[in-house]
């Protein structure tokens, strides 16, 4: 997809899904679909669902926006069931903002798109940032055994302080009881 440039009266909403459209593209050959009615990236396996998804701020409109990181699993939700945790029964296994998959101090920063060159710069800076964590930090589910080990051992994110604050307290018991042991593809 080609560099474009927007008329002042270009709807918020199309400068917002040509921006995540630029963001998915290069990720289309390595197998995730981008869903734009969802803003979200997404790609399937035999136990889990990664997803890129773009929030649109709710002060500033489409222009700009936040980008998440997260994990889902069915296996995980059943096993909840299973356990009767029938008030946490969903299917998450991990979820945050792509910058705390970095060692950038700013956890939640807030892209904004409205200037062409400004919009450029995100582009870049985002399919850095998913090239460079979120694709390695997917890959580390092919092995759900191993990564419940490092996870019991450091949690989901080794190089984050206070991490239990960050996420939700379950997540990581939760995939260590579920996927742990024994349990390798």
């Amino acid at each position: 997809m080609e560099n474009k440039q927007f008329d002042k009266g270009t709807k918020p909403r199309e400068i917002f899904v040509y921006t995540c459209q630029r963001i998915a593209e290069p990720l289309l050959d390595l197998g995730f679909k981008y869903y734009k009615s969802k803003n979200e990236i997404t790609k399937k396996d035999d136990l889990f669902i990664y997803s890129i998804d773009f929030q649109p701020s709710i002060k500033l409109g489409s222009t700009s926006f936040l980008v998440h990181v997260s994990v889902y699993s069915n296996h995980l939700k059943e096993w909840r069931l299973s356990k009767d945790q029938t008030q946490l029964a969903d299917d998450v296994v991990f979820s945050t903002s792509l910058a705390r998959l970095t060692k950038r101090a700013d956890d939640w920063p807030l892209y904004s798109i409205d200037a062409y060159s400004e919009r450029e710069r995100v582009i870049a800076e985002i399919t850095q940032q998913i090239n460079e964590y979120a694709l390695p930090f997917f890959e580390r589910f092919k092995n759900p055994g191993h990564l419940a080990e490092d996870v019991k051992k450091q949690g989901f994110l080794p190089h984050r302080k206070n991490q239990q604050q960050l996420l939700r307290k379950d997540l990581a018991t939760n995939f260590i009881e579920c996927f742990g042991g024994e349990y390798t593809r």
